[in-house]
């Protein structure tokens, strides 16, 4: 599976400038994503009021209250997976020369499985996380004056393929929320921001090993031609959420500090995006809030925090917890509307890097979105006016287990 092992340079996604403030080493500053995702689990929906086209600022803040503590997900069924049309296979882009091939090699890499785990109720893996493997944001490769859906999962362009590529291209983000269970309601929404800053990063971080140009535009990414040869990129490390078949929990021994100085160095600075990391269990450095004086037993209280008993998910046991929360009023008033889904895409896009930069220090970062989120921010601290956007809990992997690699053989190391 083609992942990152380093952070990008400059901001990730959203439209969110970089910030004033201290960074995630200091105090200020979707279950497992596509493993078993413990986004809420199903437990009542309010009414659905997205801040998309044509919705007001007032719109957006109310949707982020809702998404707020005391949201209810009610049980519901889940959609049956609606085919694609016939299509073509990406390996047709090469026809174009190098951009095409690189284009080829960007789509596969990053938005189509990875892997398949037999053991693992929620399949298949890419190369970034979806809450429940559902996997709500499709990818739709604009060229010469048309729209071609990619079909993931046969790898191929959803009608053909273009018959010129220039340059430049655009690849579209179309979200899906209908995917998830109807009991979700229009917290599906929250985790289709996630999902979309996770996949823009994902996307713009590979672009660039593969020798390509790449850039957050609107709802998606214009990618163009650079330095690329159309060859595979470098191996890297696989992204993972962790194992746990039988219930999750991290290595007891104690994490290198290397570990948490890779953590460290992937956070960025955003505006209106706050970050505190928890340290457990990691050689030479005291328990609690990475940065501040003297121990304290914070893992702990943030696994009180989780939705689900440890025998699921053993949060205590994690080595790293990062929490983001934002302030919404103030994204919607600078950025109008889209302020608040933003702020929810730039928490996707530093989950993203951070879970690649976990990977290559050889940890599991597992992003949660099924917590109690008043208590956890105030545990954090977090200005009155934030509201909680993330957590993620990483650790180095207590098991491996069996996996179907469904990378390309020409990827392989």
């Amino acid at each position: 599976m083609t992942t990152a092992d380093t952070p990008a340079e400059g901001p990730p996604t959203a439209d969110l400038p970089t910030a004033e403030g201290p960074t995630a080493a200091g105090a200020e500053g979707p279950t497992a994503a596509d493993e078993p995702t413990a986004a809420d689990e199903p437990t009542a929906a309010a009414p659905a009021v997205a801040a998309g086209a044509g919705s007001t600022a007032a719109d957006a803040l109310a949707a982020a209250y809702r998404h707020g503590p005391g949201r209810l997900v009610t049980d519901g069924p889940t959609p049956e997976p609606r085919p694609f049309g016939p299509g073509v296979a990406l390996g047709e882009l090469a026809r174009h020369g190098a951009f095409g091939a690189a284009l080829a090699h960007l789509l596969v890499d990053v938005a189509t499985p990875q892997r398949w785990e037999p053991w693992n109720p929620y399949n298949d893996h890419r190369a970034y996380p979806s809450a429940r493997s559902t996997f709500a944001v499709d990818v739709a490769l604009v060229a010469d004056g048309r729209s071609w859906p990619l079909d993931p999962v046969r790898r191929a362009l959803v009608g053909g393929v273009p018959e010129r590529l220039g340059t430049s291209v655009r690849l579209d983000l179309v979200r899906r929320p209908e995917r998830f269970s109807a009991g979700y309601g229009e917290f599906a929404d929250v985790l289709v921001e996630l999902e979309a800053g996770h996949l823009s990063a994902a996307l713009e971080d590979h672009a660039r090993r593969l020798g390509l140009r790449a850039g957050i535009n609107g709802d998606g990414l214009v990618v163009s031609s650079h330095r690329e040869t159309g060859r595979p990129a470098p191996h890297t490390s696989a992204r993972s959420s962790g194992y746990g078949p039988r219930g999750f929990s991290a290595d007891p021994r104690p994490l290198p500090a290397s570990a948490l100085h890779a953590v460290v160095a992937a956070v960025p600075r955003l505006r209106h995006l706050r970050h505190r990391l928890a340290v457990h269990n990691v050689e030479g450095v005291p328990d609690g809030w990475h940065g501040d004086a003297g121990a304290s037993p914070v893992m702990a209280r943030i696994a009180d925090t989780f939705r689900h008993p440890p025998s699921v998910l053993d949060v205590g046991s994690a080595n790293l917890a990062l929490v983001l929360t934002g302030d919404p009023a103030a994204a919607v008033a600078e950025a109008g509307p889209d302020g608040y889904r933003a702020l929810l895409r730039a928490a996707g896009a530093v989950a993203q890097r951070v879970g690649e930069a976990a990977a290559g220090a050889g940890l599991f970062c597992r992003p949660l979105r099924s917590l109690h989120d008043e208590h956890l921010e105030a545990l954090a601290g977090a200005p009155a006016g934030h509201t909680l956007l993330y957590l993620l809990v990483a650790g180095r992997p207590r098991a491996t287990g069996f996996t179907y690699d469904l990378t390309p053989l020409e990827a392989r190391p």
